[in-house]
């Protein structure tokens, strides 16, 4: 709860020292400690009772307490009170990972202005070709015809593609971070009922990002996830409802180009006339150190970046910047009881945006967005642009009785891992950089083939490690191995063997895939670098990192046109540029882990989780005390069992309302923050190995009676 507090107002460098000042200067920049305070100030009455109410609790813990977790006492210092704007800083720290699109916009700006529109296009696809499969938005654009030959050409005559290092350029890894969640209706199950399954990627941590726990009160009985500093459930079920999430991956921000006055300089253009720019201190305290003064100048759309964007300057304009977008509605979501009283509940929750997936106890599911959606006026955000004309903009927000929604659908399921939602009967833009189209093609092609569901059965489908999203990258290592002896300093027959032993995969035991994986992230960079190079004369930090980097590469390379490949002045083809890659990807893998031969190279060596404690980065021989054990695990990062080293399943639930008793809660750690606890890692064997953990436990372990001064009444609290 204090990281998190700290972190979103900008105070980790009073307690860490001067190597979290960069990330300080950016959260005051933003200067979301004032927005906390404004948010709190607009709350409606009985959130803002119900804010304070749980701030005296954790003050009053936190005056009783004899000991203090033991990250205080390694630091050094004792926590402050707890306030109400504390809880709205969490809150914001939530929204600003799960919305923050700024890079993305700095990306394709710079790639607009150095490219010809039509390679920005080919280079920045809104979404995957499985996303046209689950919802047709642009299905041409996925025919393998689909390329803008002459100008990609154009631009590879005009790059320097004689080797020269850009790789660091471009990364394939695509948004490491997530979710799954999909609903499944009474004609889909064992008895009638609805269930739900939602599994949050995120950056995984100990102690975890959530909470479990159960909150009863007169007429109302809510189990699921918390988010510790904020006094609401987030996801998991009343009995009546139950709800899970995934992030949109919309765009909730536009970097707003200044036009700043020539003959005054303390002025810029706006649609009302030249307007001084407003200016706010930030005094940041550094651990060990004299402290930092930054000056943040302001704007009408909000602070203006320090860094520039092609020479110019530019606000930042957010939904988490505006006070009108955050408050505590989705406490109003634990006393409805059908999907048609939640879903217009939902549409005026503020907050991250976010989709919502329902099911209710009659055996219905829905979905919707909830928190509020930009609607632009004279563009589509998704790129930097002037708006002192007036001519673009934001009209406000989508309003409420326009958000989509969608309520037990024929086929009796409904999906959302990150894919976008609405195909092209939906004219409003959401977002530009979609991911998950693969997750959810699997999800859905699994749940059409499935009848007669279970809990069991979600808890497997959560599992599932399926990764043909690679099946591509094997059948081209498998074609430039044809009639090879030998590549480099490995037999072609003994590659040839290691990938044909794919399982399809990605299990611990899994064989090849580690090449396919190697061989993939090779071919992003080394395909689109040379394409790419010149965005660095314009922007010296430009870098590009699209979820949907796989439809250009694949598309160029099946073209089989010599004049696209990227450094034509050592191969005149394809085959031999694959062959090269193939062979430095394989030495790669080689050296990395310690072997000569690659035929004994399983997932899981390569494919390790780790969860870490936040001292632990700055402190390593700590590592054995805080951080859960580095084990082999299955899934990747295009699984739907999301498994990438530091990112994976934050919690698996699968429940279905008034049936909690059957169903499944996995949390990576334990429920304690003390590592001397025996709950600060009792669930992560549970969580590594997929075994079932009971969503809800009704054995009383532990009980604390509290005896009020007026003794009228005795309470209990489980």
């Amino acid at each position: 709860m204090d990281l998190l507090r700290r972190g979103t107002a900008g105070r980790l460098a009073e307690i860490f020292g001067a190597n979290l000042l960069e990330e300080d200067r950016w959260n005051r920049t933003m200067g979301f400690g004032r927005v906390a305070g404004a948010i709190l100030a607009r709350l409606p009455v009985t959130q803002r009772q119900l804010i304070e109410a749980y701030t005296a609790g954790v003050n009053q813990a936190m005056a009783a307490t004899s000991m203090f977790p033991v990250e205080f006492t390694m630091l050094g210092y004792r926590p402050e009170p707890w306030r109400p704007e504390d809880s709205i800083l969490v809150m914001l720290a939530m929204q600003s990972m799960l919305t923050w699109t700024g890079d993305q916009e700095r990306t394709a700006t710079v790639m607009r202005q150095v490219l010809p529109r039509s390679v920005a296009d080919f280079l920045t696809p809104e979404s995957d070709c499985y996303n046209e499969i689950t919802a047709p938005r642009n299905p041409g654009r996925c025919a393998t015809d689909a390329i803008p030959v002459a100008d990609l050409i154009a631009v590879l005559n005009n790059a320097n593609t004689g080797g020269d290092d850009n790789s660091g350029i471009v990364s394939g890894n695509g948004s490491p971070r997530g979710s799954n969640a999909w609903v499944v209706g009474g004609s889909k199950t064992q008895d009638g009922r609805a269930i739900l399954a939602n599994d949050m990627h995120l950056e995984l941590s100990v102690p975890n990002i959530w909470y479990r726990a159960t909150l009863g009160y007169p007429g109302v009985s809510l189990s699921g996830l918390t988010l510790p500093g904020v006094p609401s459930l987030i996801a998991g079920t009343n009995g009546h409802i139950a709800w899970g999430m995934t992030s949109i991956e919309g765009d909730f921000v536009d970097l707003v180009t200044i036009e700043e006055d020539t003959k005054d300089p303390i002025r810029y253009r706006s649609p009302s006339g030249a307007l001084r720019f407003e200016t706010r201190t930030e005094n940041i305290h550094i651990r060990g150190r004299a402290d930092e003064t930054l000056q943040v100048r302001t704007t009408i759309w909000g602070p203006v970046l320090p860094e520039p964007l092609l020479g110019r300057p530019v606000a930042v304009h957010w939904t988490a910047l505006d006070p009108a977008t955050s408050d505590l509605g989705l406490m109003d979501i634990a006393e409805v009881t059908t999907i048609p009283d939640a879903i217009p509940k939902l549409h005026r929750v503020g907050g991250p945006p976010l989709n919502v997936l329902l099911a209710d106890a009659a055996g219905n599911i829905g979905w919707t967005y909830m928190g509020k959606i930009p609607r632009r006026i004279g563009m589509d955000g998704l790129f930097s642009e002037s708006w002192a004309d007036g001519r673009r903009g934001w009209d406000g927000y989508i309003p409420p009785e326009e958000l989509p929604s969608l309520v037990n659908p024929p086929g009796g399921f409904l999906v959302n891992a990150n894919q976008r939602m609405l195909g092209a009967n939906y004219s409003v833009v959401i977002g530009h950089d979609f991911s998950g189209g693969y997750r959810a093609w699997r999800i859905s092609e699994r749940l059409n083939q499935l009848n007669g569901i279970s809990e069991a059965d979600m808890l497997a489908l959560q599992l599932d490690t399926d990764a043909d999203f690679y099946r591509y990258y094997q059948k081209l290592a498998l074609r430039v191995l044809e009639g090879e002896d030998a590549l480099g300093s490995f037999p072609a027959g003994d590659l040839r063997r290691y990938l044909e032993a794919w399982d399809g995969r990605a299990e611990a035991n899994s064989r090849g895939i580690a090449l396919l994986v190697e061989f993939r992230e090779a071919l992003v960079k080394a395909v689109l670098a040379p394409l790419l190079a010149k965005c660095r004369d314009v922007e010296p930090n430009f870098s590009y990192n699209w979820s949907s980097v796989d439809v250009p590469v694949q598309r160029m390379i099946e073209s089989g046109r010599p004049e696209l490949v990227p450094d034509r002045q050592s191969f005149h083809d394809w085959h031999g540029f694959l062959r090269a890659h193939l062979f430095q990807s394989a030495s790669r893998l080689a050296k990395r882990h310690g072997v000569t031969v690659l035929d004994g190279l399983t997932w899981g060596s390569v494919n390790e989780v780790d969860v870490r404690h936040p001292l632990t980065e700055g402190v390593p021989i700590l590592r054995s005390f805080l951080d859960m054990p580095r084990v082999a695990i299955p899934g990747c990062s295009h699984c739907v069992r999301f498994a990438d080293g530091k990112y994976g399943a934050s919690e698996r639930m699968v429940v279905s309302p008034g049936r909690e008793s059957g169903g499944i809660l996995h949390m990576p750690g334990g429920q304690s923050g003390q590592p001397a606890s025996s709950h600060y890692s009792d669930q992560q064997e549970r969580w590594v190995k997929g075994l079932p953990a009971k969503f809800s436990n009704e054995e009383i372990a532990h009980r604390l009676t509290l005896r009020p001064r007026v003794r009228e009444s005795i309470k209990s609290i489980r």
